[in-house]
């Protein structure tokens, strides 16, 4: 570990000096073969190029928008931002031939954070050139390579930075009308980065593979930024080309010996369906010992699942390492230690709806299992369960929401003081203790274990019990086979009227052979299960349910489109 009080341009620097021909980034294109590198020496001198560059345009502190596909330009880019004292804001480019997918949240962004630069390429500048952008007309477009050229690392100036200098803005999904930027200071990220060495237990001599997209905390923080913290090489490949064919991102851990990859339940439960038994020959995942899954709950099934389906391939289940975390503190709050099989615990399920902690020796129909996110490895992290309601702290074998506070928790959102102090400044009742962070997020501790149970945003109230969505959404999901794997989206809606429960399902439609009789096997299994009546079912193509960039699904945007009308669905009833 670096000093302390290091920032992100030191750490680079320092990489430069003391390992200077080392394979910092290696991105595989095509995520098989055609590779681009760069050493920390090649990187340092890229980089410096352009943040000097960047300090002709802009000014310490200003925004700087960062517009590239997954690849070592976003990687320079971001990297430029930060040694020229500035603010970067990565955020998914639009596609230059289909500009309007994310055209809007880019303009939102920009409305919100004035950006003095955007670090954009050629084509996506003719595209915003052309058009009469709001936001964009008093902002430097820079062109690596073109507005920008490789050779004024020399011209570069050393900024001061200081601790509480913001490192960069973390927008949220844009899955509402107005984005929030999370301040991620150079200090939020130090620590952080501490805190997932110490629970990943990596080193030098670890390498890792990752496919997350880039531009959010988990792909960004976990695949560019923590490796050159730790100092250890990455092979990184576009989440387009896994999503395409998942055994990519298995060969690329077994073609490059990796120790430490990972990502939600999904990617693992994709590997485990496309990826065929002939196939498996052909993996060799021993050297890979931290398998993280940041979802949130983890999913016992799915580590089993591909525990079990890849065990020929040397993959061992003690390899899993869950983890939780949230933008707002960085990245990671509960994680580790490695090299253990993932903690489960077998909790009676109308407990839980009463928001009670009762725990069984083993699993039966009356219980549902649950995952450890792992411990608070960090000795200057402060979380409690509290009752969101009254504030006044959990006592055991209760559920309640995860406050927490400490060097990760972020500064707020970029200029929504009133949204900063709802989350950010909440004290506990009786003491004062404070200010704490609201995760949103409701669990309990258990021998100093974290588990998650759900969102507070997402729960479904029924008869005064809490209902979570994605219990209900399993049980759709084993329904019948043209429904699409991972593809149930449950919300409750209160529009004009009583609330009502509605379910959003991705179906192979030449699969269904009668869909009333399909949509009635499924009210029948949510009522059986969970005592619950479904009061709209809608159907939509694979794809039509709003996900983030890492495949979550975004409940708000899905109800959104439901309330409004523009869900793209096949039939409703």
């Amino acid at each position: 570990m670096l000093r302390e009080h290091a920032s992100l341009a030191d750490i680079l620097r320092t990489r430069a000096r003391e390992q200077p021909h080392q394979l910092a980034f290696r991105f595989l294109e095509d995520g098989e073969k055609e590779e681009v590198t760069l050493t920390h020496i090649e990187l340092e001198r890229r980089v410096l190029s352009l943040a000097a560059t960047l300090q002709q345009f802009a000014r310490k502190e200003d925004r700087v928008l960062v517009l590239f596909p997954p690849g070592i330009d976003f990687i320079i880019a971001f990297y430029a931002c930060l040694l020229a004292g500035m603010t970067a804001i990565p955020a998914i480019p639009p596609h230059p031939t289909r500009p309007q997918k994310h055209l809007p949240v880019i303009i939102r962004i920009v409305k919100d954070a004035k950006p003095a630069v955007a670090l954009i390429h050629a084509l996506l500048r003719d595209v915003i050139q052309s058009r009469d952008l709001d936001g964009f007309e008093r902002m430097e477009l820079i062109v690596p390579g073109h507005t920008a050229r490789d050779d004024h690392a020399d011209d570069w100036v050393q900024p001061d930075i200081s601790d509480d200098d913001i490192a960069f803005l973390q927008y949220t999904s844009g899955s509402t009308t107005i984005p929030k930027g999370v301040m991620v200071s150079h200090q939020n990220l130090i620590h952080n980065m501490a805190l997932i060495e110490k629970c990943f237990g990596v080193t030098r001599q670890s390498h890792g593979v990752i496919w997350l997209p880039p531009y959010h905390d988990m792909g960004l923080i976990g695949g560019i930024l923590q490796p050159l913290y730790t100092g250890l090489p990455v092979t990184l490949l576009p989440h387009m080309m896994f999503l395409q064919n998942p055994f990519r991102w298995l060969n690329a851990i077994s073609q490059h010996r990796a120790t430490v990859s990972g990502g939600p339940n999904f990617a693992y439960d994709l590997c485990v369906r496309k990826i065929k038994p002939d196939q498996l020959e052909l993996l060799d995942l021993s050297t890979w010992d931290v398998a993280f899954n940041g979802a949130e709950p983890v999913y016992h099934k799915t580590l089993e699942r591909f525990a079990g389906y890849f065990k020929p391939c040397g993959f061992r289940i003690e390899a899993f390492l869950p983890c939780y975390g949230l933008a707002e503190s960085t990245l990671m709050v509960t994680g580790g230690p490695k090299s253990r099989p993932p903690r489960v615990r077998h909790l009676v399920s109308d407990a839980i709806k009463d928001h009670r902690v009762e725990v069984k020796e083993s699993p039966g129909k009356d219980t549902r299992t649950l995952v450890s996110c792992g411990m608070n490895l960090n000795p200057a992290q402060d979380l409690r369960i509290v009752d969101p309601d009254t504030h006044a702290t959990c006592p055991g074998g209760e559920i309640g929401e995860i406050w927490l506070r400490g060097p990760c928790v972020t500064q707020g959102y970029w200029n929504k003081p009133e949204e900063t102090d709802r989350a950010y400044h909440a004290y506990l009742a009786g003491s004062g203790e404070g200010p704490y962070l609201r995760s949103g997020d409701l669990g309990f501790f258990d021998d100093g274990e974290l588990y998650i149970t759900g969102r507070i945003k997402n729960l479904i109230i029924s008869g005064g019990k809490n209902h979570y969505p994605h219990d209900i959404e399993r049980t759709i999901q084993g329904v019948h086979p043209a429904i699409w794997p991972a593809g149930c989206a449950v919300f409750s809606v209160d529009h004009e009227g009583p609330e009502r429960m509605v379910a959003v399902i991705e179906v192979k439609h030449r699969l269904i052979d009668d869909e009333a009789r399909m949509k009635n096997s499924i009210r029948r299994a949510i009522s059986d299960h969970h005592g619950l009546h479904v009061d709209d079912i809608r159907l939509t193509l694979p794809g039509g349910i709003p996900r983030t960039t890492s495949g979550k699904i975004r409940h708000f945007l899905c109800r959104k489109q439901y309330l409004d009308g523009t869900l793209k669905k096949i039939s409703q009833i």
